[in-house]
């Protein structure tokens, strides 16, 4: 069980956190996604199992995209005014079909003023469930198609946490994008769901572009994987 905090800023304005269980990745990937403006510091502790992460920062004409290195399980912001989104890879699942389950720990030391919490539900999953403490939980669809569990909590204290737990079955054992290639050749549709209440925030979806950037990412992390557990052996 992992967990993750917050800290070194008194307030944070508006914090989202969007969980993609084997959408490009093997596994879950983790997206936080935050404005920066001014000289506070923010900074993420990290499980010791994570050892880099895709890091961009955007605005004002500014585009940055790098793979930055963890430091002793601890990741610190760019000091860099802009949207700040980052991107953890976590659990590696076993690639075959079975039951999937993750477990996520979220806590903060300060005051988050917003903080939205978003679960992509992965494609031709079935009895997908998941909760979180705190969180009423609505599906929803983005822009670009996809359906997520999201919830909303407003003024979110330092002293709270929230524990995040999801199980679903993989029946063709293949992430999202790997299975929506699939039924592409095969001249298929996949259906959506309906659309929920326009009520909910749409902002800390992931949008094509990083997708693009997200999947190179999973491909570079796989090799390495591989490469490592082969020298190990």
């Amino acid at each position: 069980m992992l967990i993750s905090q917050i800290f070194a800023q008194t307030t944070i304005d508006t914090l989202s956190v969007t969980i993609y269980p084997e959408f490009s990745y093997p596994g879950v990937a983790i997206e936080y996604k935050f404005d920066k403006f001014g000289s506070d510091e923010i900074g993420f502790p990290v499980s010791s199992d994570i050892d880099s992460v895709l890091y961009t920062v955007s605005g004002d004409g500014l585009e940055f995209e790098q793979i930055l290195k963890t430091n002793e399980n601890s990741l610190q912001a760019i000091n860099q005014d802009g949207n700040h989104t980052i991107y953890l890879f976590l659990d590696r699942f076993i690639k075959d079909p079975g039951p999937r389950r993750f477990s996520y720990d979220f806590g903060s030391n300060q005051i988050i003023k917003t903080f939205i919490l978003g679960v992509q539900i992965p494609f031709a999953s079935e009895d997908f469930t998941v909760n979180a403490e705190g969180f009423s939980l609505e599906r929803v669809r983005d822009q670009n198609g996809l359906t997520f569990f999201q919830g909303i909590i407003n003024d979110f204290s330092e002293s709270s946490s929230t524990e995040i737990n999801l199980s679903y079955y993989n029946p063709h054992g293949n992430t999202s994008i790997e299975y929506a290639a699939n039924i592409s050749t095969q001249d298929s549709v996949v259906q959506p769901p309906p659309t929920a209440s326009d009520r909910f925030v749409r902002y800390p979806f992931i949008t094509w572009e990083p997708m693009i950037a997200f999947l190179l990412l999973s491909i570079i992390l796989v090799v390495i994987y591989e490469f490592q557990r082969i020298r190990d052996e």
